[in-house]
């Protein structure tokens, strides 16, 4: 399992770039977006998601990290698989898919190849279900406040993974709160305490 890969770009093609790293080379699958901003010779660091199946290994990489979050969700909405995200990742930004979930513009969305109205429709609520997320991972920042933003962004995901859900984790820690760290590790030794405490 890859976590990240940092390696000269070798190959660059629509669809993959060949990444040589210590003199291996890696396939991996990109979106047009990651293509235009890559160049054959730079060296560059890819953030993966491995898609392991019976028949195939594939590594697809993304440039940030949001992006990278992003993809799974969509690949985890049934009927999306690794070509249509990465086609729908092709066509919009974090930010525009962010707007078209907010304002359910499905017919924005099934501009992208093979996405028709029902699996648009579809995205767009299960999307909407993680809005939190998709507005954390956005570029704008009204408050202009990033570091508490990312703070709070991998303080759900974590606490998520635990098993914990949003209103729990809502109802264990104020956006004073949170507001008051400086770094992640902060955050969860803060609200672990509370669980400690509450047990």
């Amino acid at each position: 399992m890859f976590e990240y890969l940092n390696g000269v770009i070798k190959i660059k093609k629509p669809e993959y770039l060949a990444v040589d790293v210590n003199g291996v080379g890696y396939r991996v699958y990109i979106t047009l977006k990651t293509y235009d901003q890559v160049q054959v010779g730079e060296k560059k660091e890819l953030y993966i998601y491995n898609v392991i199946k019976e028949d195939a290994f594939k590594l697809v990489g993304f440039l940030q990290e949001r992006e990278r979050v992003l993809f799974e969700m969509l690949i985890g909405i049934s009927g999306i698989g690794l070509s249509l995200a990465l086609s729908i990742m092709s066509t919009f930004s974090i930010d525009n898919i962010r707007e078209i979930v907010l304002t359910e513009d499905f017919k924005t969305l099934k501009r992208v190849p093979k996405l028709g109205e029902k699996k648009s429709k579809q995205i767009i609520i299960d999307l909407n279900n993680k809005i939190k997320t998709l507005n954390l991972m956005s570029m704008e920042d009204p408050s202009g406040d990033m570091l508490n933003n990312a703070i709070e962004e991998e303080l759900y995901m974590a606490l998520d993974s635990l098993g914990y859900s949003k209103k729990e984790i809502d109802s264990m820690i104020s956006k004073d709160e949170l507001n008051s760290y400086s770094t992640l590790e902060e955050a969860i030794k803060g609200v672990l305490k509370k669980i400690q405490l509450r047990g």
